[in-house]
Formats: C-alpha cells, structure tokens, sequence
C-alpha cells in the first residue's frame, strides 16, 4: 500500500490536456466513468483472476495445488494476453465478476480483493486447525506457513484448486448441486451483507467471518487492513508488469515474469466510434471531465493509447489517487470513512477540485446538515438512494456502467445515465437499473442524442406528469445552462391546462419566482414574448422579469403571483369543490369577471384596429396555433398512417376494431346528442379531409387583415382573477398585432367546450359514446353537454364579445366575406391539433371520438346556420 508520502508525490496532472481556464460549464459539464464505459475492464479482470490464482498456487503463498507449477516447483506467470485470459477466467469466471460489479464494487482490486477474501475464508473453514491460526494474519509470511501446513495435513484440501465455499458449512445444504454464480449471489443476501454495497460490503467481511469461522474476525478482511495492502500489491505487478511496476514503486515485483495486463488494453468500442462521440460533445461546448476507480498513471495510459486523452478537462479529472490521499488524511485523524465510488466524493471533486480538501467538504456539508457518509451502508428507515443536491448547485452529469455510479452520482447530485456495455448479463443489467438511473443507453454513441433530449423543454414537459422529481433536476440543469441560474430549488406544478406547457416556482436566494415555457415542436416564430405591447394596449397582464427566446428554447419568469387562475376557480365551480364552499357566489363572481373583460376587450380591439399587410400578418405569433399546425408537421406527426380504434365497449359490434386515420378522413359524420337530435349531419356535409383542406387556405398567415394587439392564448389557464372581478394575464407566448377573430378562438373553445382535453380520464367514466360505421358514413351520438358554468360563459362570450365584434368590424369595413370560416375552422384546429388524440396513455378511445367529433362539429359551423 502506498504511503502518506507517496500518495502526497502522485502526479495528477502529467499530460497537456484542455484545460479550463476561468470557462464557466454551469450545467456543461459530464463526468465519465472509465471502465465499462470508454476503457474495457477485461485488463482488470485478468489482473485479478491472476492475483488469485497465484495466492492459490504459489509456494509463497497458499500453495493449494502442486500440480499447477513447473517441474522445478515454482510458480510460473502466465506471458501472453490469451495465456492471461484463460486463466484467469478459469479461476474468476465473468459471471461472478459481473455479480460482484453489480454490488457496486469497483472492478479493480476491490473485486479482486473480494473474492480473494472470499476464498481465503472459504479455506479457512476447512482446515483442521483453525485455532491454531489465530489470530489469522494472511499478510504475514509466518503465518503463511502455518497456513499451508494446515493444507498439506488436510490432504491438499481433496482438490481444493476446484473447491469454491464447499466449506461453508452452515449454508452448504442450500448451495449443493448449484453453480458457483448463483451461490455467490445468495452469500450475499446473507443478513450480514444486506442492504450494503460497494466498500459498504467489503467491510463486512470481517463480520462474516466471524460468523462463518466461529472466532472473532476484526481487521483482517476489511478494506484498508495489511491484507489489503497486501492484495493490492501483488494485483499491480500483473496489471503495470515488471518494467512498469519497478518505475512506479521504485524495486521489483517479488515474483518476476509478468508482463502486465495494461499492455493488453483493448478499447470497450471502435476507438474511431469514440473518438467521434467525444469529438461532437466538445464541439457541443460540453465539458468532459472522469471519475474513474483507476488511479491517474492507469487511466491515462490507455487514454493516451488511443488518442484520446485532448478530450478531457484536466481540472476535472478524479482518480483514485484523491481518495487515496484524503482517505489517509481521515485516517490520520482517526476517521475511518471510505470515499471511493458509491461515496459521492470522486464526482465532487471531479466537479470542483476544491472539494478535494476533505475538511473543506465536510465543513461544507455539516453546515447543510449533511453528514459526510460512510458509503455502501444502508441508511436507517430510508431504503430509497439519496437524492440530496451536492454542496454547491452544480448541475452535471455522470456517464457510467456500475451500480457505484448510479449511486455515487446520484449523491451528489448529478443527472444519472447508465451505460449497458458494461452490464453483460440480463441479472446485471437488472441490478442497474434497479439502482434507478436516470437514463439508460446501449452505449456512449448514444450519448449526444441523449444530452440534446435531456435539453430538451419538450422532454421536460412531458416528464412533468410520469417523473416530476426527474424532470425537476433537468430543469434546474436547464436554468444553469441556459440562464445562468443556479436556484436552490425548482418546483414543477403539472396541471390538466399545461397540455404543451409547463410552470412552477424556482428559489433562488430565498426569494420564489414564477417560470413558465410553451412548448411548440416547429419553433419558427422568432419574437415569443410580447407583455410590453399588450401592457401598453391597455391589457391587465403580469411582466416579466426575465425572458429566454433562441434556437427553439424559450422560457419567461414572472414574480410570484398569488391570485386564483381561473382555470382552477372555475373547475371548482364545476366541480363544487372548495371554493365554492368558501364562496358562495363564486359562479356570479366568474361571470361578472367574464362579461367585464369581455367590455374591456372589446374596446381594446376597437382602440388598436387598424390594417396589416399580407407580409405583416404573416408574421403574427398566434398562427403557430393553427395554420402551422395544420402545414407544419403536427397534423402529419399526430395521425399520418395511425389507427383509430373504436370504443371499448363498441369495437365487439364491428368487423373491425377501428378504423386508419386516412379512411376517416374521406367519411361523412353525422353526430346526434344524447335525446337523439342531430348536432351535424345533412347532405354535402364536408369531410375531415375537406375541412382540412379548406382550413389550409382559410387561416393561411398571408392574408391581409384587419389586426388589433391580442394576447393570442388567453384560455383559462394564462389568466388569474385579481380582486374578485379583474382579469391578470400572464403568459403572452402567441401575443402580437394579428386578426381578432383568430384572437377570441383559444378562449372561446378551450375555456367551454375543452373539459375532456384536461380531465380526460374523470370525463371518460361518465361519458356514453356510440360510434357505427356503415360505408363511408360515420354516425356518432353522445351525451356530453356543456356544465351550467361552461354554458354562462358561452353565453357570456357570445353575446358580450362575438356578437359586438362581428358588428364592429362590419361596421369599420373589417368584416371579411369568409369571417366565419376563419372562426371556425380556427376553432376545430383546438380539439383536433391542441394534442394528440391517439396518445392512448393520456386519451382513452371514446374521448379520442369525442375531440374529433367536436372539430366537425367546429368545422360544420363555419358554413352553417349562425343560429345554431
């Protein structure tokens, strides 16, 4: 084992890399685990197959089996990379060096010092006179020959070159007749090793022993005992060889011959496939940085091998020489505490070398009141990892292979990705992820593609609803990268209304502000954000603090504001929840509020009418709504060659079970309500297709047009009710100079007839829907009406708003000839193009057939009886 002073003198910093000067990497930077990773750990394993074969074989050491050595009774090292593989594998099959990864311990000669203890317990229990060993110093070369004539008198151990745990007698009954993997694996559900992991794990070792052996068993198996110095000694000779291993620690290996298994090195992929992963991350503007159990010498030697050591920042680069070195600086002080990988310290320092001044870290942390833990332990009453954020708000993520990883990066607060290269068997693959990674990929190929999903606020917004914790942490990554913020807390608020949005409250120096993002897939409007011109137009609306709108990311913070949303005041008068009960008047309330904003709105129009050229308009947010719905991608990407299916309770009546998109689309409907009155339904009655179509050039954005300043979105959901009886808009995502007749469309529909688009599930249990097929005719009767809130409001808008601004623009010469087409068919992109009615996890089949047949219900008002 190294010394203090020699770990003091390890070099971290020998080659030239990129070196990160004063860069700022919030939310930048990625940390690698090597092994498994990026480098192949198949030099370990051998490595480690070796250091217990020749402990087994050796007359030096145990000395279990004379049959293994040369003519003249010495032990002779295996020479070539097959010769190595062999063997090694021979003695330390891939299934138990997989079992023991999945454990969370680290694949160097922490597994190689596993199952040496392992086997060296093993033994113990079988020899004739175990009192006579004590107490047991395996390190000891006294004691090692007392040892080896315990085996001679057991009769060389009846072939113990091919015993594993035979001698383990307490639980030898359960283990018969199994293979050797399947046994290690139920050694350690043993109670003395459950719940632990990693350095957790080796450090019950001792007490297994103990348990296994009869005798009490302290400092003998556990990490940082002489037999671990012992152990690890002899693993570097076969891993660095003699010329490598004499440079590095000044004398020769004791047994000469190896020439060292990190000349065998073999990339984990094509380094050409590496190389360019690597390459487009860095031309991304990440910054690489490794957390790896090799120390610096062993992980920059394959690195530089193959060309690939340029790519990571020497600034964060953590090997296991910071552990060595602060873990002998604890011990000095009498503090025992392990910080290799699961322990979170290796990422930390990774992040910011600082961290590496342990006493720094731990004044740190206690002044979070986090206690610096002791790795690989279960914690009492919490069976769940941690989720604490590290000490500062750093905001990265770990890229590795084991269990340690996961662990060790949740720790300290990255964004988890697991790679499966280094899983091998369907059980370690199983372990991975039962250790929850954040991502999971095949391997580092993989990665930019996912990094740029994890940017991604669409992501974000739909994770809001299945993993808020996740979506949560990419956010505040988010914030960093993007806003330079570093907020103590971010807080998602996932509501029915944020169907392509999401909201919330982030902290940040004890102070809470209001975020909120649009989330639009064809990203085409280059202005987002228009509260200025709404706010001088005489609009009652929040301003923002802080905008965000380039390359397709947008995102605006607002103070925090304390009034209800109406979207949520009048589902509770839907519903009768408890503002009704605390407001008795609640439904008169929102009506009264309505029918004000309706006059304010209406002179708002009055006062900014005036004309837009074709090219003017065409620029106008709010067609992102609708015309580049219809032409830009959405309509194809939510039913191009998709299926229909019918209603649960229907699809036994058909042949079929549903019917494909483009079948339906050339169908004639006819929808009755539920006492049979007909909604649409006569002769010539346009179909979807045709709607669409007509759509198309109705609400094409090149139009000239009478254009007044709008917010554009104002549905419930952007709109508080201040005082009781105003009004507060926020949000002004699609707000700009545009037609008022596209103006009043969001409001009007999502605000009446949308309650199945937000509670589709709880609108589903009492909805009735009957669709039958016969031909090219599709006739449909449900019972869904209109709520006696959602009815006054429609009242409300009709008489107060549509009617007057019909009047008004007919009076002002702005009244175009196909006004009600570009309503309503406006209207019939909301159920339609708001979301995707065949997302089967969201929208169950009768509420799919309800939103489609309300966009023909909207579509058939653009060229029907204006009474209706």
């Amino acid at each position: 084992m190294n010394d203090l002073k020699s770990i003091a003198a390890t070099p971290l910093a020998r080659l030239p890399m990129v070196s990160s000067d004063e860069r700022e990497y919030s939310g930048n930077l990625v940390i690698f685990d090597l092994d498994g990773v990026i480098t192949s750990e198949e030099a370990y394993w051998d490595a480690a197959g070796l250091t217990l074969h020749e402990l087994c074989f050796s007359p030096r050491y145990w000395n279990i089996e004379q049959s293994v050595l040369s003519a003249n009774g010495r032990y002779t090292p295996a020479v070539t990379a097959e010769e190595s593989r062999t063997l090694s594998r021979a003695l330390f099959p891939e299934a138990e060096i997989l079992e023991l990864k999945a454990r969370a311990i680290n694949s160097n000669w922490d597994t190689c010092y596993t199952v040496v203890c392992l086997h060296l317990i093993d033994l113990l229990s079988s020899v004739p006179d175990l009192p006579g060993l004590m107490p047991l110093k395996p390190w000891d070369a006294e004691w090692l020959v007392g040892f080896r004539e315990q085996v001679v008198r057991r009769g060389r151990m009846d072939g113990m070159a091919g015993h594993r745990f035979q001698g383990d007698r307490k639980f030898q009954g359960d283990h018969k007749g199994r293979p050797y993997y399947t046994r290690l694996i139920s050694l350690f559900d043993l109670p003395v090793f459950e719940g632990y992991v990693g350095l957790g794990l080796i450090n019950r070792l001792d007490l297994y022993a103990s348990d296994l052996l009869g005798f009490p068993i302290e400092g003998v198996f556990s990490r940082y005992s002489p037999f671990w110095a012992f152990c690890q000694d002899i693993f570097q000779e076969w891993y660095l060889g003699d010329d490598l291993y004499t440079q590095t620690y000044g004398h020769a290996p004791a047994q000469p011959g190896k020439p060292g298994c990190i000349h065998f090195e073999q990339p984990l992929l094509p380094v050409e496939m590496v190389q360019s992963t690597l390459a487009t991350l860095r031309q991304r503007q990440f910054v690489l940085g490794i957390a790896t159990g090799r120390t610096y010498q062993e992980a920059i030697f394959p690195l530089d091998m193959y060309g690939l050591s340029h790519y990571f920042d020497k600034e964060h680069i953590a090997t296991y020489d910071y552990v060595e070195r602060a873990e002998a600086l604890l011990r000095a002080r009498g503090d025992q505490t392990l910080l290799g990988k699961p322990h979170p310290f290796q990422f930390l320092v990774a992040v910011d070398q600082s961290y590496s001044d342990i006493e720094l870290l731990r004044e740190s942390l206690e002044s979070k009141g986090v206690p610096l833990p002791q790795p690989g332990a279960p914690q009492p009453g919490d069976s769940k990892p941690s989720r604490k954020m590290p000490v500062k708000s750093e905001h990265f993520v770990v890229v590795g292979d084991s269990s340690s990883d996961i662990l060790g990066g949740r720790s300290a607060g990255a964004i988890t990705v697991a790679v499966l290269t280094g899983a091998r068997t369907t059980e370690a693959r199983r372990l991975l992820e039962q250790n929850n990674p954040d991502f999971v990929i095949e391997d580092i190929t993989e990665l930019p593609e996912l990094l740029e999903k994890m940017d991604s606020l669409a992501t974000i917004q739909q994770l809001q609803f299945a993993d808020k914790g996740k979506a949560e942490r990419l956010l505040q990554r988010w914030f960093a990268r993007h806003m330079r913020l570093n907020p103590e807390s971010v807080t998602l608020t996932p509501k029915a209304v944020s169907l392509n949005s999401f909201n919330g409250v982030y902290r940040l120096n004890g102070e809470d502000f209001f975020f909120k993002t649009h989330v639009e897939e064809q990203g085409i409007i280059e202005e987002y954000y228009h509260a200025d011109m709404l706010h001088q137009a005489g609009y009652n609306i929040v301003r923002p603090l802080q905008t965000i709108h380039e390359g397709g990311r947008q995102m605006v913070i607002y103070p925090v504001v304390r009034w209800p949303v109406m979207f949520d005041l009048v589902r509770e008068v839907e519903t009768g929840g408890k503002a009704v009960a605390a407001d008795r008047d609640a439904f008169e309330t929102v009506i009264a509020a309505e029918k004000r904003e309706c006059e304010r709105l209406l002179a708002i129009y009055e006062a900014t009418l005036t004309l837009s050229t074709a090219a003017e308009h065409a620029q106008a947010p709010i067609h992102q709504l609708f015309w580049h719905r219809l032409a830009g991608g959405r309509l194809k990407n939510f039913y191009q060659e998709k299926f229909l299916p019918f209603p649960n309770d229907e699809s036994e009546r058909h042949a079929e079970k549903g019917l494909a998109f483009e079948e339906l689309l050339t169908c004639r409907w006819t929808i009755y309500d539920r006492h049979g009155a007909i909604i649409v339904g006569k002769q010539n009655q346009p179909t979807l297709d045709q709607l669409i179509e007509r759509a198309s050039s109705v609400l094409h954005p090149a139009r000239e047009a009478m254009t007044i300043i709008g917010h554009g979105d104002a549905h419930f959901g952007n709109v508080f009710l201040q005082d009781r009886k105003d009004y507060l808009y926020f949000d002004p995502a699609f707000a700009g100079r545009h037609s008022p007749l596209l103006d009043i469309v969001k409001p009007f529909f999502h605000n009446v007839y949308a309650t199945w688009m937000y509670f589709p599930q709880e609108i589903a249990q009492s909805l009735q829907l009957s669709v039958t097929v016969r031909g090219s005719d599709i006739f449909v009767e449900h019972n869904f009406e209109l709520t006696a809130i959602r009815q006054a409001i429609y009242e409300t808008k009709l008489y107060f708003l549509y009617a007057p601004l019909r009047e008004m623009l007919d009076s002002r010469g702005g009244l175009p000839d196909d006004w009600k087409e570009i309503v309503w068919l406006a209207m019939m992109c909301c159920p339609l193009l708001t979301i995707n009615l065949l997302d089967e996890k969201r929208i169950p089949p009768a509420i799919c057939w309800l939103g489609l047949a309300q966009a023909i219900e909207m579509g058939d008002r653009a060229a029907g009886d204006e009474r209706k």
